[in-house]
């Protein structure tokens, strides 16, 4: 198989990846990071780390915090010669992740060979009616979706990758031809229907993560496009948990997932793609079972994601997401991005208020906001504290921050 990177000045970079090329002893239980802002480097390093048996931290170089962290763990970075032991010498692992966590603290999960490779062998399954020939990646491989969907899945079932470095929706709907995976988030979809242009891509498929799509977006691309979007639904620390086609209501449970919930229905998730250890300050064994915090409605194996049951807002008996306010506020003309989050408020009579920050060049008053999300949610009463910006940030995964 090839990696191929198109390059900004039109040129074309391919590299043979198999196992002979880049396996090398020297990299055997070694313990370093791979964190560079360049796709191809990353990629390449990557493939060197799995293939020679390393043991590699990936995160991103822009993060302050994780750098510091892994720095201070005496770590050094991939390439280098030396390798010192650390605190990670003991325990088992091929790559690590960090999420940010439930805390907002950086947490690490540690992949073993055996979490990759089963959780692809069950999504390749999920994908091998759509006899996929390349995969085009616009996410970051130093995400474990992107690694996972843009480097492991391909390798191991001999299909080409192709990536650039600044990938621009007008690029990607260029490169899409026919039985193309395109690996990519809700970003990248809303974009591509932002296009003049039109392209019959239903011979392609599209595999969005990271957060939920509209439905209207997706209703949108279908008709853009004639192509069919699947939505993978997980974390970094479970793996891939569910998965559903288009604007199906329903989540359904990947193969080897089991799911229940707590009394308070948020989802428990057990698996072998889960990560057996954690790291924040300390070590923790999940024994391959993690409790969630995703607010769910489980029948027959299939649920309703309600959101994060910290981005549930209960009002009148009812529970609405933030993820459906911020959906509604983006749908509305003017009105760019929306991030909406809970404000508790313990010692006031109404127990919580929403944050809206909108990303607008439109003023917009809480009058204004208050009736768009009244017609949408019925005639309900909250408070709300409202914030007009010039920009939302986004990671390099499309996930909205505020900074």
């Amino acid at each position: 198989m090839k990696l191929k990177v198109y390059n900004d000045n039109g040129t074309i970079t391919s590299h043979t990846i198999n196992k002979d090329i880049f396996y090398n002893k020297k990299y055997s239980n070694k313990i370093s990071y791979i964190n560079s802002i360049n796709k191809e480097e990353n990629a390449l390093n990557i493939f060197k780390s799995f293939f020679s048996d390393s043991k590699s931290i990936l995160f991103d170089d822009t993060n302050n915090a994780i750098k510091r962290k892994i720095h201070s763990l005496n770590i050094n970075e991939f390439n280098s010669i030396s390798s010192k032991n650390n605190i990670f010498t003991p325990y088992d692992f091929s790559l690590m992740y960090f999420t940010s966590g439930t805390t907002g603290n950086p947490i690490a999960a540690l992949k073993t060979k055996k979490n990759i490779l089963s959780e692809i062998k069950v999504i390749s399954k999920l994908l091998s009616k759509y006899n996929i020939k390349r995969v085009i990646v616009t996410v970051p491989f130093i995400h474990f979706y992107g690694s996972l969907m843009g480097l492991m899945y391909p390798y191991l079932n001999n299909i080409d990758i192709i990536i650039k470095e600044h990938f621009l929706p007008n690029n990607l709907l260029d490169l899409v031809d026919d039985y193309t995976l395109v690996v990519t988030t809700p970003l990248y979809i809303q974009s591509l229907n932002r296009l003049t242009q039109n392209k019959d891509l239903g011979k392609s498929l599209f595999l969005s993560s990271t957060s939920p799509l509209f439905n209207k977006t997706i209703i949108e691309f279908n008709k853009k496009y004639s192509s069919n979007i699947i939505q993978l639904f997980g974390s970094t620390e479970t793996g891939g948990i569910a998965y559903k086609y288009n604007d199906d209501e329903k989540w359904e449970t990947l193969e080897r997932v089991k799911i229940s919930t707590n009394k308070d229905n948020e989802l428990i998730v057990e698996s072998p793609f889960v990560s057996n250890v954690l790291f924040e300050s300390d070590f923790k064994i999940t024994n391959s079972k993690i409790q969630t915090f995703d607010f769910v409605e489980i029948k027959d194996n299939k649920f309703k994601l309600l959101g994060r049951s910290s981005q549930i807002i209960k009002i009148a008996g009812k529970r609405y997401s933030t993820i459906q306010i911020e959906n509604i506020l983006e749908n509305i003309e003017g009105i760019q991005k929306a991030l909406v989050l809970i404000k508790n408020k313990k010692d006031e009579l109404r127990g919580e208020s929403l944050i809206i920050t909108i990303q607008s060049t439109k003023i917009y008053l809480i009058k204004d906001i208050k009736k768009i999300l009244k017609e949408e949610l019925s005639n309900i009463k909250f408070s709300i504290e409202l914030k007009v910006v010039k920009e939302i940030k986004t990671t390099s995964l499309g996930k909205k921050i505020l900074i």
